[in-house]
């Protein structure tokens, strides 16, 4: 997958979908700021495309690495009218990026992800990795613990998989 468009990134979060998120988050996140209306968003750092594990992955024993995600969703990092937090609205992963939610926080786009690696989360553990063509490197453990830099080539990972 190639990098986010940001210019279309950009206009999918000047439209009014993403707005009526963003009004429905301030509600449950901050209802003061909710009832003073005119919601803003804007881009506040480089959007990140997130990958989840691949369940088929497990499945087929000869599958090289590099089928080990697929896209999941971009996770854009944003200002929300005057509200002090960095947030993030979550994009499906292909253009024309319809949204899909917004939440607390930033996790996705502040995990220290080396040059030339993607972000993988499994989801069931909530642990992410760096994933490249020739390993997986454990950057945030979840609720399995695992030693954060522990690197897996793809017979280990699929093991990992399989036991978790």
């Amino acid at each position: 997958m190639s990098a986010p468009d940001l210019p279309a990134i950009d206009r999918t979060l000047d439209s009014p979908s993403v707005r009526r998120l963003a009004e429905s988050f301030l509600r449950s996140q901050d209802p003061a700021r909710a009832a003073a209306g005119n919601t803003a968003i804007r881009r506040s750092g480089t959007p990140v495309t997130v990958y989840a594990t691949n369940p088929g992955f497990v499945a087929d024993p000869a599958a090289p690495l590099d089928r080990a995600g697929v896209a999941s969703y971009i996770a854009v990092p944003v200002r929300i009218s005057d509200r002090p937090e960095t947030d993030t609205v979550q994009l499906v992963p292909t253009p024309s990026y319809p949204p899909r939610a917004v939440a607390t926080g930033t996790e996705e786009t502040t995990q220290p992800l080396p040059a030339n690696s993607r972000l993988l989360l499994d989801y069931p553990t909530h642990t992410w990795f760096a994933w490249t063509r020739s390993e997986i490197t454990v950057l945030t453990p979840g609720t399995v613990p695992m030693p954060k830099g522990r690197v897996f080539d793809a017979a280990q990972f699929r093991g990992w998989m399989a036991s978790r």
